[in-house]
């Protein structure tokens, strides 16, 4: 009986403690050391996010730019090329219109003679092009050198271009006049003359020319100087160049 009284009032005691008690609100947990990495590790990838998409602008203004300015290159050289192509066009056509006009005359008829000028003939007829040495000029006083025409110039040329030239330093000798020739039927001569003049000079002159001559049976071509032997620098050649 008497234990049935004590475990009564414990109960009213509990009770009445339970409506007297007040629960406050259990706090929240602190971020533990991860979240804090990760909010950290967070900031600095929005941090290079950002940066990255700044350096992504400056790259595709600097395309646009290089774009534009490419562009105005090849508009350039675009113009340019069109003008280039405008004087060829317009080039050919003059060339076209030249040689219709050349055609369309009558060649003149090759004229033979002797003296001190080139055989005239048809500056349009074919020949064949060589390059014979034929030595020096003589040096003067006279003197007469014959050159054997060589075999590379057929016996059925008609004429041979002959080129001669001359080139005086510092030398003696005064005035020359040298004479290139070939013998003709009847003992007629045709040749042409280079004049060169030998004194002392700080510097070089030269005299040179090509001329056709006939081409002789004999295939002699003659040389001579006329004057006092040069004494000095000075040097010369004579060359067969072509034939027709």
């Amino acid at each position: 009986m008497k234990l049935r009284g004590i475990r009564g009032l414990s109960a009213l005691v509990v009770t009445l403690l339970s409506g007297c008690v007040v629960l406050e609100p259990l706090p929240e947990p602190a971020p533990t050391s991860d979240q804090a990495a990760l909010e950290t590790r967070l900031a600095e990838m929005e941090s290079k996010l950002m940066g990255l998409s700044a350096r992504l602008e400056r790259l595709e203004q600097a395309a646009v730019d290089l774009g534009q300015r490419q562009e105005r290159q090849l508009t350039a050289q675009d113009r340019s090329l069109g003008g280039i192509e405008r004087q060829l066009k317009e080039t050919r056509a003059a060339v076209s219109s030249l040689r219709r006009k050349l055609e369309s005359q009558p060649h003149a008829p090759v004229v033979r003679g002797e003296g001190a000028t080139a055989i005239a003939g048809n500056a349009g007829a074919d020949y064949r092009a060589v390059e014979i040495a034929l030595g020096e000029l003589p040096s003067g006083e006279g003197e007469r050198l014959v050159r054997q025409i060589p075999a590379a110039v057929p016996n059925t040329a008609r004429e041979i271009l002959v080129y001669a030239q001359i080139a005086t330093g510092y030398v003696e000798g005064g005035p020359h006049r040298f004479r290139v020739s070939v013998r003709l039927d009847g003992g007629r001569e045709a040749a042409f003359y280079l004049y060169a003049n030998g004194q002392p000079q700080q510097g070089w002159a030269y005299n040179s020319d090509n001329v056709w001559l006939p081409m002789p049976k004999n295939r002699e071509l003659i040389l001579q100087a006329d004057g006092k032997p040069f004494f000095g620098d000075w040097n010369s050649e004579v060359r067969i160049i072509g034939y027709r």
